[in-house]
């Protein structure tokens, strides 16, 4: 399988980690989303503060439980590969 992860630049980086937030850790195998995963996705849409959930792993599939879980009024930004953002 290949991969398409690339280091990041420092502008994009800086920007990332200057993003100030709850911390959310979780760990999730490739083309998979574990309990632990969709638990800490429901766990962040009930947050009343800034949410960054850090994956070790693969977060691929994470939209699937926001979309299932978030409520109507919910803005999902997530990016699309060699394409850009999708909003939902």
């Amino acid at each position: 399988m290949k991969r398409y992860r690339k280091e990041l630049d420092k502008e994009t980086r800086k920007l990332l980690e200057s993003f100030r937030a709850k911390i959310l850790r979780v760990k999730n195998p490739r083309s998979t989303i574990t309990k632990e995963f969709w638990e800490t996705i429901k766990k962040s849409l009930d947050e009343k503060e800034p949410v960054k959930i850090i994956v070790e792993g693969e977060e691929d599939l994470a939209v699937t439980p926001f979309v299932m879980e978030a409520d109507t009024d919910t803005v999902i930004l997530y990016g699309l590969m060699d394409r850009g953002f999708v909003l939902l």
